[in-house]
């Protein structure tokens, strides 16, 4: 390429025209390029738009089942509370129940006892040989 202080007029103006020919070109390039792009993102967004919307109304019903479970849980371990409180009031009620049967056994006068059992059979045993036993 020359320089262009020595083109003439005729040749600086093909010069101006290859040049603004290669901007058109580069232009249109561009701007298919442009249009491919949108078109390719519209695509994809139609595409994966419904698959998303899909997989967040998944994660939706598999977080409320597991809130379902978690309630479920929760209401399980309320009734083994329940469940383990009546049964301390039971062994509570039992020790006293053992408790008070103790005290009174350890009351008897074994002593007193023993001879209330020996009058006693003093006093069946002529009963005994009159009825021929």
């Amino acid at each position: 390429m020359a320089k262009l202080e020595n083109m003439t007029d005729t040749e600086l103006l093909i010069e101006i025209a290859k040049g603004q020919r290669k901007e058109a070109k580069s232009g249109r390039i561009s701007a298919i390029a442009t249009v491919a792009l949108a078109v390719a993102f519209v695509i994809t967004l139609s595409v994966f738009l419904p698959v998303a919307v899909n997989t967040l109304n998944k994660v939706n019903a598999t977080l409320a089942e597991a809130e379902n479970v978690a309630v479920a849980a929760q209401k399980s371990l309320d009734e083994i509370d329940g469940m383990v409180q009546n049964f301390n009031g039971v062994i509570v009620d039992n020790t006293d129940s053992v408790n008070t049967a103790l005290s009174k056994v350890s009351e008897i006068d074994v002593n007193s006892l023993n001879r209330s059992i020996q009058e006693l059979a003093d006093i069946l045993d002529p009963l005994a040989r009159l009825f021929g036993r």
